[in-house]
């Protein structure tokens, strides 16, 4: 922390230092003393023009308000008595009436020069900042016009662009007449910055050194711009240096719409985004420097004054965007009042942090104090006080100053850095120290509980039930499993310290192969998997550590299986430049080069994305390589993605001699360990089935132990349980019967759980089939993604059978609501008999009374029907004798063909003898949506037609009409939901209940003056 008064007494320097640089430069490019002008005459005839610098034309000049001077009348009028004279450069608003009150208006500027006549010499004008149109004209001729200066508003055109002309004269006296005209500001016109007046060469070089001190700020500036931006982009992701990047765009912009205005020439802007520009560019510098220095400094992110003097400054810039020039021009003591405090919270800012924390912050008290300081002499000049050339040094200190702060954080971070390396380092050993300090303090309980396990499998076998022997098997298989995973560990350890010796000896790599294989096959079962050992009998030794040998081939099998869902995993070996050469292959996923390249190293996993991981912790293949290398060899491994991968590792032989004595080596017959598929019913196809009272489950895992688990956890609750072993499986289960609920592991090959949840929420709603998801992460992105992808609950592994049963249970009995409600839902539809089929009915039969009695009747019975199916609690169960359902569409259709007569017609085609049950309410909807979208649309009627007819194995309903029918694009969206939440939905309540009794909805058939079609099928048992 630095003192005050270190601090204050460096300050005080930097700015005596800029202020002393600025004078000097004020002095040195400043015009010598030389003559003003006096009521309008200059008396140049004793200056040299051309052995000094340009001079202003500064002095009394002659002004006409309300009147363009032209040159005739300027050669008949060479008296001053009575002429009005106005300060140049100076604002002429006091020069017209009283009653103005603005400085809008029009006028001619005179100024004759008196010099010594010289046909040679040729003389230039610059001239700047006349508000707001000008023309500039010398001894009658027009020299130089910006916008179009007029007497009245409307021909009158605005431009305020500075401008340099070079004209020749061999007269004694040189006569300068402006026209100046002004609509825009009401605050401020005429000529309000110096003119510089000399020879065509010195003004010349004057204004190209000006232009080329801003250009080169401009490059400048761009530089550090583009610098920023990319250190952002590259990954030093600080927000500080986002707006330090845009502040220095913004500074760009306020270099080339100020001083020579270059971007004037470069761009046809007109008069008000001239105005707008310079404005902006001004306050955006500013709003995005004090965010710079905000972010920059974190001590001040979070202060409310900060964000309101940025929202006060935004809210000027709309108004800068939206509002005329007029108005924006009017505005402008305002942006003083916001821009420059704007600047002054930055040093204050600055300073209170360099009294609290290191020295580095002085540097960012230097640029605030730099930029403050030309800020403020910018305004200064804006304001007319000073007539300066364009200044860049504050700007460059500034920018210096701010390089190396910038360098000097980086260097102070790279060295962090390194310290942070080496604590990473020693960090690293501890948590390998931890590792394997854990891991023996577990394997003695692990192995404890693994060998009582094993002795009341021994002893008590004969006495157990076949399910607890199973069980117990299983427990054993998974201590196996964590056994090998805490040696894992301890190997690791031990190969990082070398303290692995290995007892090499003469071993055959047949014997080891196979027993691996035997060891690894049960990780087969439920896939497709077909592992084969291929290496001859004729092959000869290789000298190894058997057991190390062992693990090596385990591993290497282990991770093939892991990424291999269906083909061959092979274990083969060839001779090849003296050295027995073991291949693992397998028909896998594959790596691409970037997981080829870190394959081999710790806790590295192969990963094609969060959803697709595989278990494990990543030491297999680290711990092979190593213990390969330990027996004088490579491993290895060629991949192609989709195709699978090779591993191939190289071992010494047990005796080159016998290479000689083999002249071909001959295949074995392969040693084959696959899992039966064929006799998984578990993986056939199902029949499509009724729903029975006990929930049916599907699990989805690719672990045939964590299914094993599952299955056990859950057979005590009387759950229907079906296992797969992947996604695609449980896609083609989907149809095949009703279920409750869907399990299914986030992490499995091919699809993971959060695809498959996808794609069974495009025909399933969360309500019509619950799905819960097995994650090994708790991670909140990992839950999140469960959740968005359509699934209703989620469960870490390993499994807590207190946990998983009561949510089994919540989301089964949520599924068994919902179709009850679905049911009820009907049941309702059908309740709510539409007040008007009522009220024509009863006038039917009122009508039929006085003419027709026996029809009378048979509408009363029919009507009577009606009511009584309607209301019938049978409505709300699930299923009901299809004869119920016929009654009561024979009764509707009865009722409204005695109402439309001939226009209405039906055809019954119901084969006799079929006793099916079938969801209520299923029929009648059809019908009556046939009769009154269909049929009854069309003037003259038609004819409806209901078929029931027996298939293959179910029973087909279909329910036609020769109606006015319908596009495709309303066809569709007649079963989503979302499509008919305005509209009907007993179609849709039809359709969702056959999808979840049957696992197949409606199906309508539709053409315009066609007619619609709408059948579904009951399976038979």
């Amino acid at each position: 922390m630095m003192t005050k008064r270190k601090v204050f007494i460096t300050l005080a320097l930097f700015l005596v230092s800029l202020t002393l640089l600025r004078i000097g430069w004020l002095s040195f490019y400043n015009a010598p003393d030389h003559p003003k002008a006096v009521q309008g005459e200059l008396d140049l005839r004793d200056w040299d023009i051309s052995s000094n610098r340009p001079i202003s034309l500064d002095g009394e000049w002659e002004f006409y308000p309300n009147q363009f001077l032209l040159h005739e009348e300027t050669n008949h009028n060479t008296s001053t008595q009575g002429t009005d004279f106005i300060q140049v450069p100076g604002n002429w608003k006091t020069k017209f009436s009283t009653e103005h009150k603005t400085a809008e208006g029009y006028g001619s500027y005179r100024l004759r020069i008196l010099v010594n006549p010289d046909k040679h010499q040729t003389y230039s004008l610059h001239l700047s900042n006349i508000q707001t149109s000008n023309e500039l004209f010398a001894n009658g001729h027009s020299l130089k016009k910006s916008g179009h200066p007029a007497s009245t508003r409307e021909q009158y055109t605005a431009k305020n662009a500075p401008s340099t002309v070079t004209f020749s004269s061999d007269k004694s006296e040189i006569e300068l007449v402006i026209h100046v005209a002004n609509f825009d500001s009401i605050l401020e016109g005429g000529v309000l910055n110096p003119i510089r007046f000399g020879t065509g060469s010195t003004v010349g070089s004057e204004q190209s050194f000006t232009m080329s001190l801003q250009i080169m700020m401009v490059v400048i500036l761009l530089i550090h711009a583009i610098y920023a931006a990319i250190l952002y982009i590259i990954g030093y992701r600080q927000k500080s240096l986002i707006f330090l990047s845009l502040s220095l765009i913004f500074g760009v912009a306020s270099i080339l719409i100020d001083d020579s205005q270059l971007l004037l020439s470069w761009l046809p802007l007109n008069y008000e985004w001239n105005v707008k520009i310079f404005l902006l560019s001004y306050m955006g510098t500013a709003i995005l420097l004090l965010n710079c220095v905000r972010f920059t400094l974190h001590e001040f992110t979070a202060v409310r004054s900060f964000r309101w003097l940025t929202i006060l400054n935004l809210m000027y810039v709309m108004f800068i965007l939206l509002a005329p020039a007029k108005y924006i021009l009017f505005s402008v003591p305002f942006f003083y009042i916001l821009y420059f405090p704007t600047y002054l919270v930055m040093p204050v800012l600055t300073v209170s942090i360099a009294l609290r924390t290191s020295k580095d912050a002085l540097l960012l008290v230097l640029v605030a104090s730099a930029l403050t300081t030309n800020v403020f002499w910018g305004i200064v000049k804006n304001l007319g006080f000073i007539d300066m050339m364009y200044y860049p040094f504050d700007l460059i200190i500034a920018l210096i100053a701010l390089a190396s702060f910038w360098f000097k954080r980086f260097i102070q971070t790279a060295n962090r850095t390194k310290q942070l390396a080496k604590k990473l380092q020693m960090a690293d050993k501890l948590k390998d120290d931890f590792l394997a300090n854990t891991s023996h303090e577990l394997r003695t309980p692990l192995h404890g509980m693994i060998n009582i396990a094993q002795h009341v499998l021994d002893e008590e076998k004969e006495s157990l039930n076949k399910q607890n022997a199973q069980n117990l098997e299983l427990l054993l298989t998974v201590g196996q499993r964590m056994s090998h995973t805490l040696n894992d560990l301890l190997d690791l350890s031990q190969l990082k310290e070398g303290r692995i010796h290995l007892e090499l000896d003469s071993i055959r790599v047949q014997s080891v192969a196979s027993g691996v294989v035997d060891m690894l096959k049960f990780m087969t079962e439920g896939k497709m998997i077909t592992l084969s050992m291929d290496i001859p009998d004729s092959f000869p030794r290789v000298i190894a550590d058997e057991k190390r040998l062992v693990q090596i081939l385990y591993n290497l099998v282990h991770n093939a299986i892991k990424f291999t869902y269906e083909g061959t995993i092979s274990i083969n070996a060839e001779l090849r430049d003296g050295q027995a050469f073991i291949h693992v292959s397998d028909t896998g996923i594959g790596m691409d080069e970037e997981l080829k390249n870190r394959a081999f190293q710790a806790y590295e996993q192969g990963d094609t994305g969060t959803s697709t991981t595989i278990g494990g912790i990543g030491l297999g293949l680290s711990i092979c390589q190593q213990m390969v290398k330990l027996h004088g060899g490579t491993l290895t491994v060629s991949s192609t993605p989709g195709q699978g991968s090779v591993f191939t590792f190289t071992l010494r032989l047990s005796d080159r001699e016998e290479m000689d004595s083999i002249a071909m080596i001959e295949t074995s017959t392969p040693y084959v360990a696959a899992s039966n598929n064929e006799s998984e019913s578990d993986l056939s196809p199902l029949k499509p089935i009724l729903a029975s009272d006990r929930p049916k489950i599907l699990a989805v895992d690719d672990d045939t132990v964590n299914l094993k688990i599952l299955g056990d956890i859950l057979s005590s609750d009387q759950y229907d349980v079906v296992k797969v072993t992947n996604g695609k499986d449980a896609i083609l289960k989907l149809d095949s019967a009703q279920w409750d609920l869907i399990i299914a592991d986030v992490m499995m090959p091919q699809m993971s759980g959060y695809e498959l949840t996808r794609i069974i929420r495009e025909r399933y709603t969360l309500s019509e089939l619950p799905i819960l998801l097995l994650t090994a992460r708790s991670q909140p992105e990992d839950i999140n993604s469960g959740f968005l992808s359509g699934a209703n609950d989620y469960i870490t592994k390993p499994i807590n059978a207190f946990e998983l049963k009561p949510r089994i249970k919540a989301l089964t009995d949520l599924k068994r609501s919902i179709g009850q409600r679905m049911r009820l839902e009907a049941a309702y539809l059908q309740a709510q008999i539409k007040p008007h089929f009522l009220f024509n009915t009863l006038n039917s039969i009122t009508a039929l009374s006085e003419f027709d009695l026996p029809k009378m009747n048979d509408l009363i019975d029919a009507f009577s029907s009606y009511l009584r199916i309607s209301f019938d609690f049978w409505n709300s169960q699930q299923l009901v004798p299809i004869r119920h359902e016929l009654e009561l569409v024979h009764s509707y259709l009865y009722i409204e063909k005695q109402r439309f007569e001939n226009r209405l017609n039906f055809i019954w085609d119901v084969q006799p003898d079929i006793h099916v049950m079938i969801p209520p309410l299923s029929i009648q909807p059809l019908v009556e949506n046939a009769v009154r979208h269909g049929v009854l649309s069309l003037s003259k009627g038609g004819t409806v037609q209901l078929r029931v007819e027996r298939r293959d194995q179910c029973i087909e309903i279909s329910v036609e009409d020769n109606g006015v029918g319908m596009k495709e694009d309303k066809l569709t969206p007649l079963l989503h939901f979302q499509a008919r939440e305005k509209s009907g939905i007993g179609l849709l309540n039809t359709d969702r209940r056959l999808k979840q009794l049957y696992g197949e909805g409606l199906k309508i058939w539709s053409q315009p003056d066609q007619g619609t079609k709408v059948s579904f099928k009951i399976p038979l048992d």
